[in-house]
């Protein structure tokens, strides 16, 4: 933990580097903290913060630029800054307007995001988990596959093939269904298989069901839509070419955007450098969640690592906050 003073100059950097893009000067950071103190006595600390991995001196500069290691404390003790008025009425005036179908506010949320922080931004749709069973049919397609069609209380619908080893007669998959009526319908989708009392049963049938409570299962996980939007912004944030190769490349990367934006978890997160397991050194990603443990999602916007964090923080909470409200209006 930094002490006061080093905490206020560190800060002081962090912020004047990601105005100007430059190295930072004492007399900079004497100006922008306030300190009442010498830009002499600065320089001492910037040798100790130097010795201490929170900042760097680039070449020959007098001037010194934050390290990973440095935006990682500022984030950790920064205050989300205040929004615009301008802002706050471009968010509630769109989230009031906004009465579609999922799909489309999830998409057009994506573009408000990224249009407001200036970033690429990423939101990832609720899947089924906390959902609960309205109805469940088994159809049967041809021998040994049977269609299993799930609707929730929230007119979300899923499918899912099961693969039998020995077919069924419609007359066990009416027995199966039956089954299903009285011990699936009502349950809450999550990621745990429903437990459902096979013994005595047919094999066909028990396989059907059990096939059809592992699908249940998979469901909870199913639906997660990944919207991006405003990725042609990349051109203004990196100059190296095969820098935004990179980065576009990893954007069109479904399966890896959901750990980039924290995975399973509630809260805001904040991954900067090798924190975002890309392999890119200037790449920072802030995310929060949506409308809840079960029924939201993720969202959150991916830039070079000298982003306004203050700015970036806020807006996306505010309209994560927004979006969720919206959802369960």
């Amino acid at each position: 933990m930094l002490d006061e003073r080093k905490a206020a100059i560190l800060a002081a950097l962090v912020e004047d580097h990601i105005t100007s893009g430059q190295p930072v000067s004492s007399g900079a950071v004497l100006d922008r903290s306030g300190l009442g103190c010498s830009t002499a006595t600065i320089r001492n600390e910037f040798v100790l913060l130097e010795k201490d991995g929170y900042i760097a001196k680039p070449h020959t500069s007098a001037g010194r630029i934050p390290t990973d290691r440095g935006y990682r404390y500022y984030v950790d003790h920064l205050s989300p800054g205040p929004l615009l008025a301008s802002t706050r009425i471009r968010i509630d005036s769109f989230f009031s307007s906004m009465h579609s179908e999922l799909e489309r506010i999830l998409e057009e949320t994506t573009e408000l995001l990224s249009e407001v922080t200036h970033f690429p931004a990423v939101v990832l749709g609720p899947g089924l988990r906390g959902h609960r069973i309205k109805d469940a049919r088994l159809l049967d397609v041809e021998p040994g596959v049977v269609l299993l069609v799930i609707v929730t209380d929230g007119g979300r619908v899923h499918q899912a093939l099961l693969r039998l080893s020995v077919p069924a007669t419609p007359k066990e998959i009416d027995q199966a269904q039956e089954m299903i009526d009285g011990t699936l319908v009502g349950l809450i989708l999550d990621d745990d298989p429903p437990e459902i009392d096979l013994a005595g049963l047919p094999r066909p049938v028990g396989s059907l069901l059990g096939l059809a409570a592992d699908a249940l299962g998979d469901a909870a996980e199913a639906g997660r839509d990944i919207y991006v939007g405003g990725a042609s912004r990349m051109v203004e944030l990196w100059e190296d070419l095969a820098k935004l190769h990179r980065v576009l490349a990893l954007l069109e990367r479904d399966a890896a955007l959901p750990d980039l934006l924290g995975g399973q978890t509630e809260l805001t997160t904040v991954r900067i450098g090798p924190e975002t397991g890309t392999g890119e050194s200037d790449l920072a990603v802030v995310a929060t969640s949506y409308g809840g443990y079960g029924a939201g999602g993720r969202m959150g916007v991916i830039g070079p690592i000298r982003m306004d964090y203050r700015r970036t923080i806020r807006v996306v909470e505010e309209i994560s906050d927004a979006l969720g409200e919206s959802l369960q209006s």
